[in-house]
C-alpha cells in the first residue's frame, strides 16, 4: 500500500512541537533546582515541600486543561487556541525574571501550567488531522520523536545558560515562544476535520457522562487505580526529583573530569558551575533526563515489546523502572556513572510501559467509544500529579534525615507493588483482554 505524503502543515506542526517542548522542559527540568538552591547561589532557597506543592498544581493544570482546550479548539479553531497558549506562556516565562515570593511563583507557574494545558492537545490533533490510515503510525512516530528532541535540547540549553544566570534560562524559553508565535502566524493554518461536516461537537459534560459508566466496570476501574497510585505517582516523582537529586548529590565533579578528557574543558565548562571550593560540577538538568535515550531506542524497544501482550509488557516496563530507581540509589558514591545506568533503565521502562498502558486501556472500550480513551487516560495522570506533594516532600524528609537517596527506594517499592498488582490483575482478567 502506497503511503500518502505528509502535507506541509504536518511538518509545521512538528516544528512548533519541538519549540514548545524546548520551552516547557527547559523550565520544568531545572525549576526544582532553581527553587531549592540557596539564595546565595542564585536560587530561591525554599523547602522541598513547597516545591512539591507547586509541582502538583502545575501538573494538575497541564493535564486537566486539555479536556477543555481540545473542545474549544474544535469550536474556535486550532490556530486561535495556539495563539492563546503562547500569550499565556510568554508573560509566564518573563514574569519568572522578577517573581520571588511564594505566592508570586505559584501564580506564575499556574499561568504556565494553563498555557501548557491549552497547547497540549493541539499539535497532536494537527498530526491526527493531517495523516490517514496509510501514514498515521509513522506520523505519530515522528511527532513523539519531535517531542523528545525538544525535551532533550531544552534542558541542555537552559542548564548551560543558568550556569551564568537563571534569567538567561527563562529568557531562552521566552525566545522559543516568540518563535512559535512567528511560525504559527505566518505558516500555520487550521487543519480540516473531515468529521466537522456532521455539525456534531463534543461537549465536556457529555464526555464525562459517557465515561462514568465505564468507571463502574471493575476491570477498568481497578486498572486505573493500580496505574494511578502505584505507577503514575512514582513515574512523575522521577521527573520531579531526578534533576534536583543529581545536581545536589551525584558526584558530577567526577563526571566533569571524565568528560573534559574527551570533549575538552571549554565545551564541558559551558554546562558546569564552580562551587564555593572551586570544584567544577556539571548542571544536574543537563544530565538527568530520558529524552536522548528515547530518541535512540524508541523503535527498538517498541518492536521488542510488541511481542508481549499489553499487561505483561507494562509489567516488564515497570520492573525496568524499578531497576532504574535502584541504580540512582547507588549513584551518590564514587561511581556516578550509575546515574546514567539508572536513567537509561528508567527510560527503557517508560518506553515499554506507557504506550502499552494507553493501548490496553483503550482496548477495553467498545470500538465506537475509543475516543473516550483520552478522558480515561487523564484520570491516572491526574493522580500522578500528586507526586509533587507526596514524593518531593518525602524527598525533603529523607534529605533532612541525611539519607536523600532513600527516596529512590520508596519510588522503587511503590513501582514494585504496582508490578505485583498488575501480575495478579493479569491472572484474573487476561482472558478478557483485547490486544
Amino acid at each position: 500500500m502506497k503511503r500518502t505524503p505528509f502535507p506541509p502543515l504536518f511538518w509545521i506542526g512538528n516544528v512548533i512541537e519541538v519549540l514548545e517542548r524546548f520551552a516547557y522542559y527547559g523550565l520544568y527540568m531545572g525549576f526544582g533546582i532553581y527553587v531549592t538552591k540557596a539564595v546565595a547561589d542564585g536560587g530561591l532557597g525554599w523547602e522541598k515541600g513547597q516545591l512539591g506543592d507547586i509541582q502538583t498544581l502545575f501538573l494538575l493544570l497541564s493535564y486537566s486543561v486539555p479536556l477543555v482546550s481540545g473542545i474549544l479548539a474544535d469550536r474556535y479553531g486550532f490556530k486561535r487556541l495556539l495563539m492563546l497558549s503562547y500569550f499565556l506562556y510568554l508573560p509566564g516565562f518573563l514574569l519568572l525574571l522578577w517573581a520571588r515570593s511564594f505566592l508570586g511563583v505559584v501564580a506564575v507557574m499556574a499561568l504556565i501550567g494553563i498555557a501548557a494545558g491549552v497547547f497540549k492537545p493541539l499539535i497532536a490533533g494537527t498530526v491526527r488531522l493531517t495523516t490517514d490510515h496509510t501514514n498515521r503510525t509513522l506520523g505519530f512516530g515522528i511527532f513523539y520523536l519531535m517531542v523528545n528532541v525538544g525535551a532533550f535540547f531544552g534542558p541542555m540549553t537552559a542548564g548551560a545558560l543558568r550556569t551564568h544566570h537563571w534569567n538567561w534560562a527563562f529568557l531562552a524559553s521566552a525566545v522559543a515562544v516568540v518563535l512559535m508565535i512567528v511560525v504559527t502566524a505566518v505558516f500555520y493554518r487550521d487543519p480540516i476535520d473531515p468529521t466537522a461536516a456532521t455539525g456534531k461537537r463534543p461537549e465536556l459534560l457529555a464526555q464525562i457522562k459517557e465515561i462514568w459508566p465505564y468507571l463502574k466496570d471493575p476491570k477498568i476501574l481497578l486498572f486505573i487505580i493500580i496505574f494511578g497510585v502505584f505507577i503514575e505517582i512514582p513515574f512523575w516523582a522521577f521527573f520531579n526529583v531526578v534533576a534536583v537529586f543529581v545536581d545536589e548529590y551525584v558526584r558530577t565533579d567526577i563526571l566533569y573530569d571524565m568528560f573534559s578528557r574527551v570533549l575538552g574543558t571549554t565545551i564541558v565548562g559551558w554546562f558546569s558551575t564552580v562551587d564555593e571550593n572551586g570544584v567544577h560540577r556539571i548542571a544536574g538538568e543537563t544530565l538527568a533526563h530520558t529524552a536522548l535515550y528515547i530518541i535512540i531506542l524508541q523503535m527498538f524497544v517498541t518492536r521488542t515489546m510488541e511481542r508481549l501482550r499489553s499487561v505483561p509488557a507494562v509489567a516488564v516496563g515497570i520492573f525496568l523502572m524499578v531497576l532504574g530507581c535502584i541504580g540512582l540509589y547507588f549513584s551518590t558514591g564514587p561511581m556516578p556513572l550509575l546515574m546514567f545506568v539508572g536513567i537509561l533503565l528508567f527510560a527503557v521502562g517508560e518506553m515499554g510501559c506507557m504506550p502499552r498502558f494507553e493501548q490496553y486501556l483503550i482496548s477495553m472500550l467498545p470500538p465506537e467509544k475509543t475516543g473516550l480513551g483520552g478522558g480515561l487516560l487523564r484520570i491516572p495522570v491526574a493522580v500522578g500529579a500528586f507526586s509533587g506533594s507526596i514524593m518531593t516532600r518525602m524527598y525533603g524528609w529523607f534529605e533532612n534525615a541525611g539519607n536523600p537517596q532513600g527516596i529512590w527506594l520508596v519510588q522503587a517499592g511503590c513501582l514494585l507493588l504496582g508490578f505485583f498488582a498488575l501480575l495478579i490483575y493479569d491472572r484474573v482478567f487476561h482472558a478478557a483482554e483485547i490486544d
